[in-house]
């Protein structure tokens, strides 16, 4: 008699592009915290940074890495990238082509104003609304939440100070944070 293997899902794919290390981290512990919600996801995390500065060149990276995807197998049809808007301010014409690139390939782009640092200032407990100006204000922001904090965040250093409780206090002043945390699944319509 033979026994029956037990029914696993499959994960449905979600791809999500990186400015940088933080970037990865961070999107290393939303997988942590898909794992434990058991949700049938798996995020293809990809750092865009290499060789890539500004917003333009890290999407048309990103195309490229999908562009590999589909050849070696199926490209995610959920995409992402986390791009800093400081960046985006530096050229605004090639932040634009960005923008219209990504689009044509059904990318979502995730704005961090200006920039990670202030983005997961956003995590912690009554400064979801702040909005520090420029980097440098951001990180002295972070560094006054987060004693000790250091670029890149790794994500067990994230896991130990961050929450899902955070991440949804977030998603609520971020409207592409939300997006893309509804399509994972951490957050529901709400």
């Amino acid at each position: 008699m033979r026994t029956r293997r037990a029914f696993i899902p499959p994960r449905r794919p979600i791809f999500i592009g990186c400015e940088g290390e933080s970037e990865q981290g961070y999107a290393g512990f939303l997988q942590d915290l898909v794992r434990e919600a058991d949700l049938p996801v798996h995020l293809m995390i990809e750092v865009l940074g290499p060789g890539a500065g500004d917003p333009l060149s890290r999407v048309e990276m990103a195309v490229r890495k999908l562009a590999h995807l589909r050849r070696t197998r199926a490209a995610p049809v959920e995409r992402f990238v986390l791009l800093d808007t400081d960046q985006a301010e530096m050229d605004r014409d090639r932040a634009e082509r960005a923008r219209r690139l990504a689009g044509q390939e059904g990318i979502q782009i995730v704005w961090q104003e200006p920039c990670f640092e202030a983005l997961l200032l956003r995590h912690f407990p009554n400064r979801a609304a702040n909005r520090p100006p420029d980097n440098q204000a951001a990180q002295r922001a972070i560094e006054r939440e987060w004693a000790g904090y250091a670029k890149p965040a790794s994500r067990a250093e994230l896991a130990r100070r961050v929450d899902l409780q955070g991440v949804v206090r977030a998603s609520a002043v971020e409207p592409d944070l939300k997006a893309m945390l509804r399509c994972i699944g951490l957050i529901g319509e709400n």
